[in-house]
This record gives C-alpha cells, sequence and structure tokens, in this order.
C-alpha cells in the first residue's frame, strides 16, 4: 500500500477552506476531491442568488473564498442558514455598500427555501425575520408529493419585535401563519 497516497479523511480540514486547495497539485486527487467539495457551496450561492455573483468577478472567488475562511474560523453550520451567515458577512465585507435590499430577501429567501426542502419535523413551514427589512420571509413545505415548496414575502399589518440578533425564525406548526410564538435565535 502507498503510504503517501492521500485518502478523503486526511482531507478534512481542507474541505472547508478553499485556500488550502492550493496545497496540492492541479492534477491530483486531493486537488479534485476539494475541488467537487467546494463547487457544491460555490452552485448554491450564485445559482441560487446571481445578484450576489453580480457583486463581484464571474467566477465570485473575491466573495466566496474569504466567506468559507470565514465561515469556517466561526465554525458555522453550513446547514439551511448558510445564506443568512454569506449575507453577515457581506455586511462586514468590502461589498456591504454594494448589498441591496433585493439582495437581503434573496439570501433570507434562500435559507427559508432551503430549511421547507431539509426539515424533517411535523412543521408546516418556518418564517424568518431579517432586522434590516420589516417583512417575514416564509417558507412552506409542500402539501402533497407533486408539489413544490412555496416563498412568500409576508407584510404584516403590525410590526413584530425586532429578532435578538440580525435574524431570527419560527416554525409554524400547520400551514398556516396565524401566531408569533417568539423568535429563536439563529444557532452556528
Amino acid at each position: 500500500m502507498n503510504s503517501s497516497r492521500v485518502i478523503d479523511n486526511d482531507l478534512l480540514d481542507a474541505l472547508m477552506v478553499p485556500a488550502k486547495q492550493g496545497d496540492y497539485p492541479r492534477d491530483s486527487h486531493a486537488f479534485v476531491r476539494i475541488d467537487c467539495s467546494l463547487r457544491v457551496y460555490w452552485h448554491s450561492l450564485f445559482d441560487i442568488c446571481p445578484d450576489v455573483l453580480a457583486l463581484t468577478t464571474p467566477d465570485g472567488l473575491a466573495i466566496y473564498r474569504p466567506f468559507m475562511a470565514w465561515a469556517n474560523e466561526r465554525q458555522l453550520s453550513l446547514d439551511w442558514t448558510y445564506y443568512l451567515w454569506v449575507y453577515q458577512w457581506l455586511l462586514q465585507s468590502e461589498f456591504r455598500e454594494r448589498v441591496t435590499p433585493k439582495i437581503a430577501r434573496a439570501l433570507t429567501a434562500a435559507s427559508a427555501a432551503r430549511w421547507a426542502v431539509g426539515d424533517r419535523s411535523a412543521s408546516g413551514g418556518i418564517a424568518v425575520g431579517c432586522a434590516d427589512f420589516p417583512e417575514l420571509v416564509v417558507a412552506w413545505k409542500s402539501h402533497h408529493i407533486d408539489e413544490g415548496r412555496e416563498i412568500e414575502l409576508v407584510e404584516l399589518d403590525e410590526p413584530l419585535p425586532t429578532p435578538p440578533g440580525k435574524f431570527g425564525y419560527f416554525t409554524i406548526p400547520q400551514f398556516e401563519l396565524n401566531t408569533f410564538p417568539g423568535w429563536s435565535e439563529i444557532l452556528r
């Protein structure tokens, strides 16, 4: 057995840090494995929220690489909250002056949609609030197997309290938004 061969387990630290990709030759298994792992996150950001890519060069690396390093340093979960973390990073970055309300809502909607696809609880939906805009972004799970999820921007008659952080959320037990149980904080 060749002891110099790199296996995926050896790459765990590099899988979330784009800068470490340069530690491996471009034609190596390790480089390709890291590249494939990272592309999933790149595409899930820029394909879903193309306005974020419009903030930078077409390869998006000026956003993507620093964000991934920031997320890794903070040990952030890149689950349904991935897009919320991107938004928070953008507000701290050199791109902060170019982040529009449209981008803020799109990233919030992408997070809510990801929750609706991935959540396996009995909840029917999720409402995500952001301190930067008054509306709620609501994502509903599919009612039937042949339906897709639904995402709504809900304008409220009476504003809710501001979330405890930049974002807050609450799950909706049924398929009707009729109560406000209070905000849950976004977990790392």
